[in-house]
């Protein structure tokens, strides 16, 4: 997260400075760049923050960049995103009476697949006639329309230095159903981007603010995003 935070301080810092000696370059009022990369999500989780593991998904989709005054812009799309949760889960108990250890490992592993649209404002300076930066943020809503729940299980029991360990038991439930998590969910984010000819490239991070958890805990979407597109 600070590391996120320096980029886009420094990105930010970096704009305004060149701002000034910025090409006259000729440019469209409405643009739309077609995007597509990968997800590093993850979720936090009130009191619960152990064992988490990035879930790495793809997202695919297209911005529209509304020109507005200078170089200010206003930038919605519309995204299809796997996002989701992963968490790889060991309790170890020793018993030094008995000479007995126990290990129990849970994988846990949540696919949920989101249309999601963001709406956001932002500032885009071209540095040449056909190198850009730009910077954007605002909010976003999602609805997760797909996805998949799997646990598996098993214990390893060591006892005078014999390992038995039990049989893996699966688990697989619907993401979104009325145990696991809300389908709606909406946040903050914040992007940066470049634009070299009509290729761009940008670094996105999103902030859930709903509690998308439906079994009494709070879970609260966190992702980021690195993302290739063209724009047309």
């Amino acid at each position: 997260m600070n590391t996120l935070l320096k980029i886009l301080i420094s990105t930010c810092v970096l704009i305004v400075i060149s701002s000034g000696s910025e090409l006259k370059a000729q440019k469209r009022r409405i643009t739309s760049d077609f995007v597509f990369g990968l997800n590093f999500a993850e979720m936090d989780i009130e009191g619960a923050n152990m064992y988490k593991k990035p879930k790495i998904g793809f997202l695919i989709g297209t911005n529209v960049n509304f020109k507005l005054i200078s170089n200010f812009q206003v930038q919605t799309g519309f995204f299809v995103a796997k996002k989701g949760l992963r968490q790889d889960i060991e309790v170890y108990e020793e018993d030094k009476a008995a000479g007995q250890t126990t290990t129990e490992y849970t994988m846990r592993n949540t696919v949920a697949n989101y249309i999601q649209v963001p709406l956001g404002i932002g500032y885009e300076v071209y540095l040449t006639r056909s190198f850009a930066l730009n910077i954007n943020a605002g909010g976003y809503a999602a609805y997760g329309f797909k996805g998949d729940h799997k646990i598996e299980e098993y214990t390893v029991i060591t006892l005078n230095g014999t390992p038995y360990t039990s049989a893996i038991v699966e688990t697989e439930i619907d993401t979104f159903s009325k145990r696991m998590w809300k389908r709606l969910d909406y946040g903050a984010y914040a992007r940066v981007g470049a634009i070299y000819d009509i290729f761009t490239i940008n670094l996105t991070y999103e902030y859930g603010l709903h509690n998308v958890s439906n079994e009494g805990s709070i879970m609260k979407n966190r992702n980021l995003a690195v993302a290739l597109g063209f724009r047309f």
